[in-house]
């Protein structure tokens, strides 16, 4: 009975284990939720209401570039604005923030250590976004940017895919030239296998000779030992 009982919780803790282990996998492939934070940020005369959006594990060159290609999507035109050290987009319509109304928006992106974050600045015909004042269109630029980020993100894991084909590639190439090592080494052992045989038929080959001149030796020598006689005789 002791034994069926340890089984058993050995068996739940198991299951557990995996339903934990399933559970993991699970949120890992759930889509990240990207947190935007509003305060005053310099700008260009002062401090503004800005919305920030934090973008973890990318670098700020790509992070720019992504934000010119989503923002130019909404029409206007970007241009680098040195006074900001940003971007600043005019005449951009994005009808869930401003309705039919066109406005500009600036951006700037900023790198602290490991931390790489973008700051938007809505200039809407009602003044600078904030959430105390436009509630609905907050929301939507807080999507807005959620929306960004994503983009951030998937640029990112398309880069991590990349990078991780690159060395699947390369470990693919390993192993072919493994491989064609393996066969190499086979081959390198048939070739000494016909070699030894080779040697050993030498082998047999040369002491059979060795038995056939051993004999010669001993006929030969018999021969010089008659002359040797025979001289003998004769210088007596």
């Amino acid at each position: 009975m002791k034994w069926l009982l340890a089984f058993t919780c050995c068996i739940s803790l198991f299951t557990l284990s995996a339903q934990d282990d399933t559970a993991i996998q699970d949120n890992a492939r759930k889509k990240p939720i990207f947190q935007v934070h509003e305060g005053e940020r310099d700008l260009i005369d002062g401090a503004s209401n800005a919305l920030t959006v934090d973008l973890p594990e990318i670098k700020s060159r790509t992070a720019e570039k992504i934000w010119k290609d989503y923002i130019e999507k909404f029409g206007g035109k970007t241009k680098k604005n040195r006074d900001m050290k940003g971007y600043l987009t005019e005449s951009t319509e994005i009808y869930a923030i401003g309705g039919l109304q066109k406005m500009n928006v600036y951006a700037r992106v900023e790198e602290e250590h490991d931390r790489v974050a973008l700051s938007a600045w809505f200039d809407t015909p009602k003044g600078m976004l904030r959430s105390n004042a436009d509630a609905k269109a907050y929301a939507a630029a807080v999507q807005f940017l959620q929306d960004y980020a994503l983009e951030v993100k998937i640029a990112q894991v398309e880069e991590e895919l990349e990078d991780e084909e690159k060395a699947l590639k390369n470990l693919e190439r390993d192993m072919d030239r493994l491989k064609r090592d393996n066969e190499g080494y086979h081959q390198d052992i048939e070739d000494a296998k016909e070699r030894i045989k080779k040697a050993e038929d030498n082998i047999v080959n040369n002491e059979k000779e060795q038995e056939a001149t051993t004999s010669r030796i001993g006929e030969q020598d018999i021969k010089v030992n008659k002359v040797r006689e025979w001289l003998t005789v004769l210088k007596k």
